[in-house]
């Protein structure tokens, strides 16, 4: 399994869009891995997860070719993990020669995806409502676990459990704390790698997103658990400007936790 985080920021961006505080201004100057865009994440080139306001821009920088595409995974409909109008132009005369594209989600993601893709051919076989803890087979034989997030519940927040042959990724962004049922939906799976959402970083905990000791813990449990183990690759992703932290300042927060910190760009291979 091959992922790539093509974003690395929460939903203004980092520098923020339209911010000149003191951090971004530091971002600015520092640049490289501190500048982070809007989350995503492609898996083996044909499974996308979100489908964030900046792909366009991802995929030019990191010379993707998006066309091959098959699947998109939508954790919830929050306008900064989806970018409802770019999948209008998944068909003529906007794209040709492109495999046909099913979107996953919860019941408001294709609500809204419904309206942008009424274009598409065949659209009601391939928009898919996604249930928590009900599994399902993608065409290619990935198993996708969807799992509840502790996020906006009027956004149909999803975790991902996501299994490719004998590999395991559990996607967990934008959540805060895991629902008890999703914790205990980890039961029977080993994860190889584990995204882990850092969007309030060192500051105080929230109902709907995660902290840097909050990775900390959850990693602590699922070693506890028996669902990860020293192999396991731990990834803190999903960071605001306003914790006012520079990546290498991050890195700091990190050292000795085992946690790689994500950036965008980062590639990871199990």
């Amino acid at each position: 399994m091959r992922i790539l985080l093509m974003g690395s920021a929460a939903a203004e961006g980092w520098p923020g869009l339209w911010c000149n505080c003191d951090v971004c201004q530091r971002a600015h100057a520092v640049g490289g891995k501190s500048i982070r865009s809007r989350s995503g994440a492609l898996i083996d080139d044909t499974l996308k997860v979100d489908l964030c306001p900046d792909t366009y821009m991802q995929a030019r920088r990191d010379g993707l070719d998006l066309s091959r595409v098959t699947d998109i995974l939508i954790t919830h409909a929050h306008n900064d993990h989806l970018a409802v109008n770019e999948l209008a132009y998944n068909t003529p005369p906007y794209a040709h020669d492109n495999p046909p594209v099913h979107v996953w989600g919860g019941e408001r993601v294709i609500e809204k995806v419904k309206s942008a893709t009424s274009r598409w051919p065949d659209q009601e076989n391939r928009l898919h409502v996604l249930k928590p803890f009900q599994p399902v087979y993608l065409r290619d034989g990935t198993y996708v676990m969807p799992l509840e997030a502790s996020h906006a519940a009027d956004s149909s927040p999803l975790n991902f459990i996501i299994r490719r042959g004998d590999k395991t990724l559990l996607y967990g962004l934008d959540s805060g704390w895991y629902p008890e049922a999703s914790w205990q939906a980890h039961a029977g799976h080993f994860f190889n790698v584990v995204i882990i959402d850092c969007t309030m970083g060192n500051l105080l905990r929230s109902s709907g997103h995660g902290t840097f000791s909050e990775a900390v813990q959850i990693k602590e449990r699922m070693l506890a658990e028996g669902t990860a183990d020293s192999s396991t690759i731990f990834v803190a992703n999903h960071f605001s400007h306003n914790i006012k932290l520079l990546h290498h300042e991050i890195e700091e927060w990190f050292a000795g936790t085992g946690f790689i910190v994500g950036y965008d760009g980062l590639v990871l291979e199990v």
